[in-house]
């Protein structure tokens, strides 16, 4: 790995690239060699769909907090509402 592979925001984004790249071959495929690791079953297509999405919600909302805090240390003076612990107010 080159200068990337010391890079933690682009081993997250390889990561995530790679796990949704096997999501969806999963479901191309069908899904029915998968095992979910609740119950160790087999799911079916229908239920690996149901699990995708689920994770895809969780995603969305990761995303959205992701948005937020960018936003708001954006903004001028943006440090969030946060104070470093060596700043309280006394």
């Amino acid at each position: 790995m080159g200068e990337s592979g010391s890079d933690p925001m682009a081993l997250a984004v390889a990561r995530l690239e790679e796990a949704v790249e096997r999501l969806a071959l999963g479901l191309s495929r069908g899904g029915a060699a998968r095992v979910s690791a609740a119950d160790e079953a087999p799911l079916d297509a229908p239920a690996l769909r149901a699990e995708v999405a689920a994770l895809a919600a969780r995603l969305d909302a990761s995303i959205a907090r992701l948005r937020e805090v960018v936003r708001e240390e954006s903004e001028p003076g943006g440090d969030g509402g946060r104070q470093d612990a060596g700043d309280e107010e006394e």
